[in-house]
């Protein structure tokens, strides 16, 4: 059996200057989050919840759009209903806008192939509330 395993991110105490990352990334160290960027990833494991009843499982296929490296996520809850996503590395953190949570594909991109595979990671780890960076 093969059991992957990765370091929780912390909460930075603030975004570093002219970084457009999502996970910090220190020498030797776990990744970090801005404030904000915790924030974001709180109230979109929210809108995952609202929607579906947890343990959620996640479909994991990885694509190339338009040359940029992408994932598409389809999640599933224990009751039934599913959401997708489609997280693309564009060279930016965008994450949806309150009112796009209310459709069946969200959109969210990221800057690099690094913070990509944490964010998989992090959405792996939903069912799991303890395992994830709450900003409160």
């Amino acid at each position: 059996m093969l059991t992957l395993t990765w370091p929780t991110p912390t909460m930075a105490s603030q975004a570093k200057d002219g970084e457009q990352v999502l996970f910090g990334l220190l020498p030797q160290g776990g990744p970090t989050l801005s404030p904000q960027d915790a924030q974001a990833l709180h109230a979109l494991r929210a809108a995952i919840l609202t929607r579906l009843t947890p343990p959620v499982c996640f479909t994991c296929h990885p694509h190339r759009v338009a040359q940029r490296c992408s994932v598409a996520l389809h999640a599933e809850g224990q009751g039934g209903g599913s959401i997708d996503l489609l997280v693309t590395v564009s060279g930016q953190t965008r994450f949806p806008e309150e009112g796009e949570y209310a459709r069946p594909r969200w959109y969210l991109t990221v800057p690099d192939a690094t913070d990509l595979v944490y964010l998989v990671l992090y959405l792996n780890n939903l069912a799991d509330r303890d395992n994830n960076v709450d900003p409160n």
